[in-house]
């Protein structure tokens, strides 16, 4: 699976995640699985919209469900993240669409060392353009660059420090 369908696939799960329960979220994703084995796309009505991965492999499967997993684990420290960059709003105000998108971006740019930061930044503002509203992509960005320069200013002083610490 290609990184662009699994970062779209990772938010439509980060998403729908929101509403439900750890508990009812595992039956959920349990349940799409199944359906995914069992009922092929080409089989899916065209006025049912379609499930979550549909067409994907059990081994792309089981690398999206990793990832929104891992992702999920880190949403405390995401959110700390997200809540020092942001001015002027709280988190709980925030769209889900776009809070969604955000998370991941920030997951990105923390956890994920194969993807540049600039990419991680350009496909989050991609997924709100198609997902958020109007207002989406430019709000995502200003957060992102915010993001950015903490994490930038942040690797500085560890390079400066052990610079020091090795003199």
């Amino acid at each position: 699976m290609n990184k662009y369908r699994l970062r779209d696939e990772t938010f439509k799960r980060l998403f729908m995640s929101q509403f439900y329960s750890d508990e009812s979220y595992a039956e959920v994703v349990k349940a799409n699985d199944e359906l995914e084995t069992l009922v092929p796309e080409a089989e899916i009505s065209p006025y049912i919209e379609p499930e979550l991965g549909n067409g994907l492999s059990e081994d792309d499967m089981k690398q999206l469900n990793d990832r929104v997993d891992s992702i999920r684990a880190h949403i405390p420290e995401l959110d700390q993240i997200l809540d020092a960059n942001i001015t002027g709003w709280k988190l709980n105000r925030i769209a889900k669409v776009d809070l969604t998108i955000l998370r991941l971006a920030c997951y990105e740019l923390y956890y994920d060392d194969s993807i540049p930061p600039k990419v991680s930044v350009n496909e989050a503002v991609e997924l709100a353009k198609k997902y958020g509203s109007e207002k989406s992509g430019s709000f995502v960005n200003g957060v992102l660059s915010h993001v950015i320069r903490s994490l930038d200013a942040r690797s500085s002083e560890d390079r400066t420090s052990e610079n020091g610490s090795n003199e």
